[in-house]
């Protein structure tokens, strides 16, 4: 993943501590805010998803996260179906 900003403020209010691309199909970034962190994610033309964690647990969730986005968009989905699949699975987990 390539890196994007960081320090500036993020669309859920808070300082951006990651803001990463992955081959130009999918962003993920994570937002220190005043009680909790957000995840916030998207994979350009299909999904965008927002979660949120306790401080000390935000950057595993990150990793995690990034992982299931990089193992997607390296599988080269074509079928829409199944693509809403990943989508609606990813959200379960990440709720």
């Amino acid at each position: 993943m390539s890196i994007l900003n960081s320090g500036v403020v993020g669309s859920e209010g808070g300082v951006v501590l990651d803001d990463e691309e992955y081959k130009g199909q999918c962003r993920i970034t994570r937002e220190r805010c005043e009680k909790y962190d957000a995840i916030t994610c998207g994979v350009y033309g299909g999904m965008v998803h927002a979660t949120f964690s306790n401080q000390e647990d935000s950057f595993d969730l990150l990793e995690r996260m990034k992982a299931d986005l990089k193992r997607f968009i390296d599988a080269d989905i074509e079928d829409f179906d199944d693509e809403l699949a990943f989508f609606e699975k990813f959200v379960d987990i990440y709720r």
